[in-house]
């Protein structure tokens, strides 16, 4: 037997190389499957305290993608697919842009912010009662993205793009999925290289038309399997396993693969059989900001989907709980006890072959609307791109460079010798 070293986000740093470009010409479209593309590389987690209609219609809006989770009836999962395709696609939808006082008041009166134009300024009127830090941010930070470029994430009709999770045993709730009009179909398995999974997942793939983000998986053995069982109609990779910040099954199981370390493998794989850059992978967990999802960018990833990072977010789905000591948002993994329960409760496919909790519940601080993340993680990604001395995720992926670091000097990098305030 042989022990194979692995990396994790933490292990490693990006090479600064001759950048090519300002770090606000770096560009970030890239491909969520191999036929749609969007402007930021970031899916939401299928995760029942992340993304529900409310999370996806707001990414979409401003360039990223949502993906609906599965633990509820596969009738009311359709529902929220069609709810998100016939929203309004525009940006200022969530902020209007007015040009006169009169409409800033009527839009605050529906409790949304409005940014007024005057002059070639702008200036933010916030309903009354609201805070600054979270709707008068979004309006700001909205609108800085849109200057870069940033557009709604689309289909061929204009309508917003969204992703559904669902078990490859389900072939019923597939099918409903694409009769509602989603774009793409995400596999919800903690380990999608299974026997019994994969034959699963070839039955679902002949049922239906949509694209397919095959996952979770962690080796090149697996993507070489999984696009052997679909016959090459792999939409996208979907890597890394027990990474996550709720995810206890590296401890409770042992068995992982740093999302960092999956995404070298798939890259590997693809690379053999000539298809990287065409099959889109997307790193699955343990992304705890721009910096990590860098790293994932320029190992090979086409795009990050994040869970932690918008869970404590004023979009995301679960509520704001109020304690002493400020507001908070319940996160939980999709194989804890309580999304088990609610899963085992309203759909009948999802009945496990082993009844061991791999994830853990919790609080996560509140963080505002989540176009703070995403643009904090999108101008994160162009300073760090243009660091790599690439201009774009794909000269990243040609140019740019990992090196391995030592624990000592990971805490040279971080702040140190000071008290921070």
């Amino acid at each position: 037997m042989t022990v194979e070293p692995v990396l994790t986000f933490a292990d490693v740093i990006i090479v600064p190389g001759k950048a090519p470009v300002e770090p606000g010409m770096v560009r970030l479209e890239t491909s969520i499957t191999r036929s749609h593309r969007v402007d930021i590389p970031l899916l939401s987690s299928p995760m029942d305290t992340v993304t529900e209609v409310r999370l996806a219609v707001l990414l979409a809006r401003i360039g990223a993608v949502g993906v609906i989770h599965r633990n509820m009836t596969a009738e009311e999962e359709a529902e929220m697919v069609r709810r998100v395709k016939s929203a309004d696609p525009s940006p200022e939808s969530e902020v209007p842009l007015v040009s006169s006082l009169e409409e800033a008041i009527e839009a605050v009166k529906n409790g949304v912010p409005a940014v007024l134009l005057k002059g070639g300024e702008r200036a933010i009127v916030l309903p009354e009662g609201s805070d600054y830090q979270t709707l008068g941010v979004k309006a700001e930070l909205l609108y800085q993205l849109l200057d870069q470029g940033v557009r709604p994430s689309v289909d061929e009709q204009g309508r917003l793009l969204v992703g559904a999770a669902v078990s490859p045993f389900d072939v019923n709730r597939a099918v409903m999925l694409e009769k509602a009009g989603v774009d793409f179909l995400v596999i919800d398995v903690a380990h999608l290289h299974n026997v019994n999974a994969l034959e699963a997942l070839k039955n679902l793939r002949r049922n239906v038309g949509v694209e397919i983000i095959a996952g979770n998986i962690g080796t090149k053995e697996a993507v070489l399997d999984v696009i052997q069982a679909l016959d090459g109609e792999v939409g996208g990779l979907r890597v890394g396993i027990s990474s996550g910040s709720i995810c206890s099954t590296g401890v409770v199981a042992g068995a992982s693969m740093p999302t960092l370390t999956a995404v070298i493998q798939a890259r590997l794989a693809l690379e053999e059989l000539g298809l990287h850059g065409s099959i889109p992978i997307i790193a699955d967990g343990g992304v705890r900001g721009p910096g990590d999802a860098a790293k994932a960018l320029i190992a090979g990833a086409s795009a990050v989907m994040a869970g932690r990072m918008l869970a404590g977010t004023l979009e995301s789905a679960a509520p704001i709980v109020r304690l002493e000591k400020g507001r908070f948002k319940v996160y939980r993994g999709m194989a804890s006890r309580g999304a088990m329960e609610r899963r085992y409760a309203s759909d009948r496919y999802s009945r496990p072959s082993k009844r061991l909790e791999e994830g853990v519940e919790g609080l996560v601080p509140f963080e505002g609307s989540a176009v703070r993340v995403v643009a904090h993680l999108y101008f994160g990604l162009q300073a760090a791109l243009g660091y790599a001395g690439a201009g774009s995720i794909r000269e990243a992926w040609e140019k740019a460079r990992l090196a391995k670091v030592t624990p000592i000097g990971l805490q040279e990098i971080k702040p140190h010798d000071i008290i921070l305030t």
